[in-house]
C-alpha cells in the first residue's frame, strides 16, 4: 500500500490546510488598514507575516501530497516559530509604545534588517512572564500539548528514530503512517489555535468588521458600537476551530475583549 492511496488522498487534513490557508489571505487583507506602531514600515508588518503563514501552510500541504510526512513536520516548525514570532513582536510593541520615543529600536531594526529578533527561548520567556496573557497562558499550559508539538517537531528535524525518516518515502508501507498523518493534522490545528489565542488576546482589534472603516473612507459616520463587530472570517473561524477545539480559550476570548463574540 502507497502514502498515496484513496485512504491517504482523502484524509480531512487536506480540506483543513486549505482552510487555514484561505482564512490567512482574508486576515492578511483584513489588518491592512492598522499601522505598525513604532516603526517606520509603511504597511502593517502583519500582512507579510500572515502571508507568510499562507505560503507554509500550503507547503505542508504539498508536501503531504507527495507523501512525504516527515518533510511536513519540518514546516509544522516553522509555522510555530512564525506563531511565536507573531505574538512576540505585537506584544512587545504594544507593551513598548511611547516609552523612548516614537521607534521602538527592536522591532524597527528587525524590520529593515539590522538586527536579529532574540532567540526563541526569550521570546517564549517573554510571552509566558506577560501580565496580560496570565490568564490565556494558564490555558495554554493546562496539559503538555505544545511542549509535545515541539518534541515531535524536532524529533524528526534531527531523524531521532528511524521509522520518521521512513515517513518521507511515501511508497514504502507502515502501519503507522496514518496514526501520524492524523497527528500531524491535530498538531497544525493546535498551532493554528495557538496563533488565534494570542494575536486575537494580544491585537483584538484584528477581529474588526470592515464597516466601521468603510463609513469613514467615504466620509460617512460610522454605526454606533460598529468598531466592536466582528468580521464575518473571524466568527466563522473561532465557531468552527476555537470552539470546537477549544472552547475554554473561546470563552476566555469573549470574557477578556470587548468584541462583539458570539
Amino acid at each position: 500500500m502507497q502514502s498515496t492511496d484513496d485512504k491517504y488522498v482523502n484524509h480531512e487534513i487536506f480540506e483543513e490546510l486549505s482552510y487555514y490557508a484561505k482564512f490567512y489571505e482574508y486576515l492578511s487583507d483584513a489588518v491592512m488598514s492598522f499601522s505598525t506602531t513604532g516603526t517606520t514600515a509603511i504597511m502593517n508588518m502583519d500582512i507579510y507575516v500572515f502571508m507568510s503563514m499562507k505560503g507554509t501552510i500550503e507547503s505542508i500541504n504539498m508536501v503531504l501530497k507527495s507523501g512525504k510526512l516527515n518533510d511536513a513536520y519540518a514546516l509544522l516548525r516553522k509555522y510555530y516559530d512564525s506563531v511565536m514570532v507573531n505574538a512576540y513582536t505585537n506584544l512587545y510593541i504594544n507593551d513598548n509604545a511611547g516609552r523612548d520615543g516614537y521607534y521602538i529600536t527592536e522591532i524597527n531594526d528587525w524590520l529593515h534588517g539590522k538586527k536579529p529578533l532574540p532567540r526563541m527561548p526569550k521570546m517564549s520567556k517573554y510571552l509566558d512572564s506577560s501580565e496580560s496573557l496570565i490568564e490565556l497562558n494558564k490555558l495554554l499550559k493546562l496539559d503538555k500539548r505544545y511542549e509535545g508539538i515541539r518534541e515531535r517537531c524536532n524529533d524528526n528535524m534531527h531523524y531521532n528514530f528511524f521509522a520518521l525518516l521512513m515517513l518521507n518515502e511515501g511508497k514504502i508501507y507502515m502501519k503507522e503512517r496514518f496514526q501520524n498523518l492524523e497527528q500531524l493534522r491535530r498538531d497544525v490545528r493546535d498551532v493554528f489555535i495557538l496563533n488565534m489565542a494570542y494575536i486575537l488576546t494580544i491585537n483584538e482589534y484584528y477581529m474588526m468588521s470592515s464597516d466601521y472603516v468603510d463609513h469613514l473612507e467615504v466620509g460617512m459616520t460610522p454605526p454606533e458600537g460598529s468598531q466592536y463587530w466582528v468580521a464575518l472570517f473571524i466568527q466563522d473561524m473561532l465557531s468552527k476551530v476555537l470552539f470546537l477545539e477549544r472552547p475554554d480559550v473561546f470563552d476566555l476570548l469573549i470574557s477578556q475583549t470587548s468584541m462583539e463574540l458570539v
